[in-house]
């Protein structure tokens, strides 16, 4: 298939251009900088989990750096110091820088880089002003481009040396601690002076503090480089289209799964970037691509799977609608009608009274009544507790009453009482009344009643159980946690189903209990449906009926050659005829009935051009009526005949 093809078959999909939309989204979050405060707030956190002990920084403080200035200049030069930054705006008796003394306050000439603030911390370095000389190049010489590079604040600020000019003017500092390093020098900061807004040195008023971390950095090179805007963009793209592939070939849980060690592995590879090659990810972007996408294939997979279930739904009840199904007695607004119809239809009573018991109390109400009304029960008690309901309890089954229940009784006419009860569970009771005649068996009409007393009980057990679940899953405050005020597809779906495979079930079971054994291929040769009858002779004699193709099974039972065989079959399947033959499986004789099927008006998929939808083999076993037959031979000859007549019929219409 060419990509034009391709590509006119994806613009109809409305999830194709969600998926372009995605992408979109992904580009422009990525390009408009949005996540950065998400990156900044991630490299905060990775800068308070880095600790370095060593630095060739020296931060000295004086309470009056004005008149202690000169005197500080001269200790540190004396203890061979690297190179000396004075921050001080006021520029005493030295103004301008020499040797190895800079003022990049009061010397026009050198300066301090600029800081961008990133979430509200001066942590971005960016470029020198115009017009005069970065004063760490001058310090430190020349260094490759630090533009747009993140400050790294590894270092412990227990571990940066700090000093009292006090101490450096008394001669309390080791030359060690000052030889070979670099020193800056700044007036100690007033307690209520702003803190400086930087991670790790945030507790410190004086900004010297900041750009002690900048020397460092420059010195170890190790400021933090940040991902481009380009290649930011393509590892977007790159991921978006690695996970839309992984999302899709697993479950939502697997896809979470999934999500959740993308963003730890993108954590800790952020990490170990920052620690040992300085180089920052846009953890920020790859997080939200990550989350994103598996937002998008989820609600993407249940739009189009409610598209696809609404489909199936009509489809189903499309089809249902033309074919009978009974509603279940636990879908049914009351048992008792359908209680009453069986009943009624199988035994033969005159009058019947159920009642039924007060839910959490012992108190039985009337329910329906069989052939008479409610008002002609003649016995007041209700309690179930008291005779002659309890000595029906104690008996478990019916037992036949002497003191009236039933007003007007008749002389001939017998009550009884059956208790209907599952499991210990009294559900109610059922009182009735019954003529004897010569035939009456009392003792076989009790049983009988029992049984049925025993089946009604357990129905109007599990029917009351389903009634309270249904009440509880159909409650006000259950339906909006659990957001189900509307019935959900699933719920349709799975009622729909539930319709067809009782259907299913039905007919199987009707199938299964016919006493002919049949089988049905269809024009290939494959075994589409048998019954028990069937499964029960080819197991007996030894026969894989799903290995076997109709051919094989016809020349197995007829002992026909092949060319005959193929002939029967083709008839049946051109002409759509029917034939009858006798076959011999084992000791057991059968009439053989071979016919097509008709192709039912679903058509399947690949667009199967026959008019015949299949071939039924149907077995007749006349092994019993053989045997009682004083000459078997004749009606065998009988079915010989009749087949070479309707083969040779069969050829005439041929070649007609």
């Amino acid at each position: 298939m060419s990509i034009k093809q391709q590509f006119f078959i994806i613009k109809r999909q409305k999830t194709f251009w969600s998926t372009m939309l995605l992408c979109l989204v992904i580009l422009l979050v990525t390009l408009s900088g949005t996540l950065h405060r998400l990156n900044a707030f991630i490299y905060l956190e990775f800068s308070q989990q880095l600790n370095r002990q060593d630095t060739q920084v020296v931060v000295v403080e004086s309470e009056n750096l004005l008149a202690e200035q000169n005197q500080i200049i001269t200790h540190l030069r004396n203890q061979e110091a690297k190179a000396i930054v004075i921050f001080s705006h006021v520029s005493g008796e030295q103004q301008r820088s020499f040797d190895n003394v800079f003022f990049p306050y009061a010397d026009p000439r050198y300066c301090l880089p600029t800081l961008e603030a990133w979430l509200g911390y001066e942590i971005v370095l960016k470029r020198t002003p115009h017009g005069c000389k970065n004063v760490w190049h001058a310090v430190l010489g020349d260094k490759d481009a630090s533009q747009n590079k993140l400050l790294d604040f590894s270092l412990s600020p227990a571990a940066l040396t700090k000093f009292n000019a006090s101490r450096l003017l008394e001669g309390d500092i080791f030359d060690a601690q000052i030889k070979g390093r670099l020193v800056l020098v700044s007036q100690k900061q007033l307690d209520f002076a702003l803190q400086i807004r930087a991670p790790k040195i945030n507790i410190f008023n004086d900004p010297v503090y900041l750009h002690a971390y900048i020397a460092d950095n420059l010195i170890e090179n190790n400021l933090v480089t940040q991902m481009s805007l380009l290649q930011s963009s393509l590892l977007q793209l790159a991921l978006l289209a690695l996970l839309l592939i992984t999302y899709q070939r697993c479950s939502f849980n697997i896809a979470l799964m999934i999500a959740g060690a993308v963003v730890i592995v993108s954590l800790l590879v952020a990490y170990l970037g920052v620690l040992w090659i300085d180089y920052f990810l846009p953890i920020g972007q790859i997080i939200f691509t990550t989350v994103v996408t598996l937002l998008w294939v989820f609600f993407a997979r249940k739009w189009v799977e409610e598209i696809e279930l609404n489909d199936i739904i009509t489809n189903v009840q499309q089809r249902m609608m033309g074919r009978y199904l009974p509603q279940a007695f636990s879908a049914q607004t009351s048992p008792w009608d359908a209680i009453i119809t069986l009943v009624n239809q199988q035994l033969a009573l005159k009058r019947s009274i159920f009642l039924a018991r007060t839910e959490g109390d012992h108190r039985l109400h009337e329910i329906r009544a069989i052939n008479c009304s409610l008002s002609d029960i003649h016995e007041m008690r209700r309690d179930y507790e008291r005779p002659p309901y309890s000595d029906a309890i104690k008996a478990f089954g019916a037992i036949h009453i002497t003191r009236p229940f039933f007003n007007d009784l008749s002389e001939s006419e017998a009550q009884y009482v059956v208790p209907l009860m599952y499991a210990g569970d009294i559900r109610g009771f059922w009182a009735m009344t019954v003529e004897p005649n010569d035939y009456f068996d009392e003792e076989r009409f009790v049983q009988n009643v029992n049984r049925f007393a025993n089946q009604i009980g357990e129905l109007l057990f599990h029917f009351r159980i389903y009634e309270n679940q249904q009440k509880a899953n159909t409650s006000a405050l259950t339906r909006v946690l659990t957001l189900a005020l509307q019935k959900p597809l699933s719920q349709q779906v799975k009622s729909s189903i539930g319709d067809m495979e009782q259907k299913l079930s039905t007919l199987e079971h009707v199938f299964n209990q016919i006493h002919t054994a049949a089988i049905m291929f269809n024009l290939f040769g494959q075994v589409v449906q048998t019954n028990q009858k069937i499964e029960e002779i080819a197991k007996h004699n030894e026969m894989s009926l799903f290995e076997m193709t109709a051919l094989d099974l016809l020349e197995r039972v007829t002992h026909l050659d092949n060319e005959k065989a193929k002939g029967k079959l083709r008839y049946i399947t051109l002409q759509q005829g029917e034939l009858y033959m006798p076959a011999q499986l084992g000791q057991a004789t059968f009439i053989l009935s071979i016919r097509s099927l008709k192709a039912s008006r679903t058509t399947s998929s690949i667009g199967e051009p026959f008019e015949v939808g299949g071939i039924l083999f149907e077995f007749i076993d006349i092994s019993y009526l053989i045997q009682q037959l004083d000459d078997p031979s004749r009606l065998l000859r009988q079915l010989q005949m009749q087949q070479v007549d309707q083969t040779e019929s069969a050829e005439i219409k041929a070649q007609s």
